[in-house]
């Protein structure tokens, strides 16, 4: 309940009376604020009251796509994944859908201070369409390709929701896209295994001589734990000059904060997971995810006033 009496004053304040739509915005509000592990959480917080709608919609259309790539039967995932695309692009060219995510998300594109153009939407479902006829990234540079579409675009796409980000932001985004989806590989390495993906890059593999073998049937050597700390120490030694960068930009910087108290435990809980690595996902603490929430709240609701 008291979530939705939040999502009713965010409408307010953005100005969204129409029942119609408000029901819309409603569904999608909702279900972004359920990701409360995760970025979006994140992300939806840091903008000011009247633009949380705006943003929550916008990551909910990337989101559904992002769930039909990745659940239910196989033989179907391609084809509800395209009818979600296709069904996004007709609502945006009409201004309005059945779909309730599809409505409130077009109406947020019309009024968005940022129109985010196709080139960066078709980024992102580019990355998840990728996922369903899955090819293993040789290089670090083939999986940042990757990374960028993944993660970068689609955090540009619901960041545009908030206003101009400017060619330094978009810098400052694409980087931390980087570093949220690598953690993020990291984390979920024995799910992908089981999936039959492997998303870390086969030179890094080749350098430390793990083999693919033993990732996919969970044999943790001294070999898989150095790749593990490599790939840590490639996310937590590029954090703090790219957290230097956020800092002069208008508002990207309180945003940026809170993804350091996000990525880091989770970097940590990769670490200390040690073999069951290969057994489950790593799950960072609570604590450092809700007080990065709560500071963005704060900061949103001071620039907002």
């Amino acid at each position: 309940m008291g979530g939705l009496v939040l999502v009713r004053r965010w409408l307010d304040v953005a100005g969204v009376f129409d029942p119609v739509l408000r029901a819309a915005y409603t569904v999608a509000c909702r279900r972004a604020l359920s990701d409360r592990a995760g970025v979006t959480w994140l992300g939806i917080l840091s903008v000011p009251s009247r633009a949380r709608p705006l943003t929550a919609a916008a990551a909910m259309v990337i989101l559904e796509a992002d769930a039909r790539a990745d659940e239910g039967p196989h033989e179907q995932r391609l084809e509800r994944f395209e009818e979600w695309v296709d069904a996004w692009y007709a609502a945006l060219d009409s201004g309005s859908s059945a779909e309730p995510i599809l409505h409130a998300a077009a109406h947020a594109h019309r009024v968005a201070p940022v129109k985010p153009t196709r080139a960066l939407m078709d980024q992102a479902f580019a990355a998840a369409r990728s996922d369903l006829d899955f090819r293993e990234f040789p290089t670090y540079a083939d999986w940042q390709v990757y990374a960028s579409g993944s993660a970068g675009a689609a955090m540009l796409w619901t960041l545009s929701m908030r206003g101009e980000y400017g060619e330094s932001g978009e810098r400052i985004i694409r980087e931390y896209g980087y570093m949220a989806q690598l953690v993020d590989c990291l984390a979920d390495v024995s799910e992908d295994a089981r999936e039959g993906r492997l998303y870390l890059p086969l030179e890094d593999l080749a350098r430390f001589g793990v083999r693919r073998e033993d990732l996919e049937a969970g044999r943790w050597t001294s070999a898989t734990a150095d790749l593990v700390a490599f790939e840590v120490a490639r996310i937590t030694g590029r954090m703090p000059a790219v957290l230097e960068m956020a800092r002069a930009h208008p508002w990207l910087y309180p945003f940026c904060s809170a993804l350091d108290e996000y990525i880091r435990p989770l970097c940590a809980a990769v670490l200390e997971a040690g073999p069951s690595l290969l057994r489950r996902v790593a799950v960072p603490p609570t604590g450092p995810m809700v007080r990065g929430g709560m500071s963005l709240w704060r900061s949103a609701h001071v620039t907002s006033r």
